[in-house]
């Protein structure tokens, strides 16, 4: 049975309580054994999270001691699976460069708030977006984020935010769904779930679950062998 660890917490803006317990529920559907920590402690024991699977990071903002972060960067690139979706990811330990290169992009802001309308655009065929199409209207954050690139993105958007400052430079394309390789470990994230609402939207759950399947410890093909992909 694969086992997994959501850690949450931080900003509650994100509901990160509520949020863990729906992975916790897509994983379980999966027959994952699902354990969830509201503060840092298990990341203290090195040998303990080489024994995971699959961790999620659900922590808006907030600091991470460098003895849990130097733990998970040596167990995701001996094989454990890392994995987070929307603020709980890309907008934990902002100060952290570690964090931010294990992770492979950091969240700067959301022009529009809540209320912007954009589409998401399929770029990669791979396992996660199989079968799936493109997003043509969705109505939540636009999520602008720096991105290390050696990621493989999925999906991006077209900044809508023609009010902005920065729609004064060419096109903005944004990047709102990667992977990533940290040594033998595997990185997924997805910038949509502001709430549960958006969580729950069909396709956006369906990225999120197999997001987290393929960055589990030793499960699917390899991201870049399009060819072994179905369902």
């Amino acid at each position: 049975m694969k086992q997994a660890l959501i850690i949450y917490g931080g900003w509650e803006g994100h509901a990160p309580k509520e949020t863990s317990q729906f992975y916790q529920t897509l994983l379980e559907s999966e027959g994952y054994q699902v354990t969830l920590a509201s503060d840092f402690e298990p990341l203290y024991h090195k040998e303990e999270l080489k024994r995971l699977d699959l961790l999620i990071m659900n922590w808006t903002r907030g600091e991470l001691p460098d003895e849990p972060l130097q733990n998970v960067t040596q167990a995701v690139a001996e094989g454990l699976g890392l994995a987070g979706v929307h603020g709980g990811f890309a907008s934990a330990f902002q100060a952290s460069k570690g964090w931010l290169f294990l992770t492979g992009g950091c969240f700067l802001a959301h022009p529009g708030g809540l209320e912007t309308t954009y589409s998401i655009d399929l770029t990669t065929e791979h396992y996660i977006t199989a079968n799936t199409q493109s997003i043509p209207q969705l109505t939540t954050e636009q999520y602008y984020c720096l991105v290390d690139p050696a990621v493989t993105v999925l999906a991006t958007s077209t900044f809508v935010a023609n009010d902005h400052p920065n729609a004064a430079n060419q096109e903005v394309i944004l990047p709102m769904m990667w992977i990533k390789k940290w040594g033998k470990g595997r990185v997924f994230f997805q910038s949509v779930g502001h709430s549960l609402k958006e969580l729950k939207e069909p396709t956006i759950q369906t990225w999120t679950k197999r997001g987290f399947l393929w960055a589990t410890r030793n499960t699917l093909a390899d991201p870049l062998k399009n060819s072994q992909y179905s369902e």
